[in-house]
């Protein structure tokens, strides 16, 4: 079983991709590939992966959606004065009305240049596996958001993004605190400095990290009937829901 983490960036040279192979019963290894993470790598990658965390929204909203076709048709603009249903997705506001974030919008901010590098992903994946992996993260695909990621487990601290040395002492306590909670089973000492040194690395340790706490059912999953749906469709962030400690692969 092979797991990869990825923190997506619309350019290659601001894309963290970290991978977590198995090296003997009970123990993997994390490993920072040593090239540059263009779509091409990226979707070798996947191909090979039993599971891919993407730090990245995996669709649109669907009123977004219908009121751009509905525009282009000439027909009538469904949206009104509050523009929040077409700028943000069910699961950006489950995010927030449990006070985990603030989910930026994939219609209305820079994130969508990155859901359209990710919708090339998963065409691309699909075609190595198959068949388009669920959205909603049952799969072998699964969206994450490090951040939110990180306060679930109660290691996240404020100011760990940047190049500036007091983000880099953020960014070693956190791996700190990331490297005992998985010490049983993950080694982290490979890539330790270069996670120090970017925090796209560290946000990919953690995308692949959420994708295992998903994979084995201790994050938040679409929980009826209609929020299922709308996953399927717009993609659904899964933050975790249990200890740090608890989460590895099974």
């Amino acid at each position: 079983m092979r797991v990869v983490g990825i923190d997506l960036a619309a350019q290659s040279a601001k894309t963290g991709v970290v991978v977590f192979d198995p090296v003997s019963p009970g123990r993997w290894k994390a490993q920072v590939p040593g090239v540059a993470a263009s779509d091409e790598f990226l979707v070798e990658l996947g191909a090979e992966a039993d599971l891919v965390g993407v730090d990245a929204p995996l669709g649109w909203p669907m009123p977004f959606v219908a009121a751009v076709t509905a525009q282009q048709r000439f027909g009538r603009w469904p949206g009104t004065e509050d523009r929040r249903p077409l700028t943000h997705r069910h699961t950006d506001a489950v995010v927030r009305a449990n006070g985990w974030g603030q989910p930026m919008s994939v219609s209305a901010d820079k994130l969508g240049s990155v859901a359209m590098r990710c919708a090339l992903l998963q065409r691309e994946w699909a075609s190595e596996w198959g068949r388009a992996a669920p959205r909603d993260g049952s799969g072998r695909l699964v969206e994450v958001y490090p951040a939110v990621a990180l306060l679930a487990w109660g290691v996240g601290r404020p100011g760990y993004k940047g190049s500036g040395d007091d983000a880099r002492r953020v960014r070693e306590s956190i791996l700190a605190a990331i490297a005992e909670a998985t010490h049983d089973w993950l080694d982290l000492a490979g890539i330790s400095e270069i996670c120090i040194a970017s925090d796209h690395s560290l946000d990919a340790v953690v995308s692949a990290l959420n994708a295992v706490a998903a994979g084995i059912g201790a994050s938040r999953a679409p929980e009826s009937d209609e929020e299922r749906d709308r996953a399927l469709v717009e993609g659904w962030i899964h933050v975790p829901t249990g200890p740090l400690r608890d989460v590895r692969p099974r």
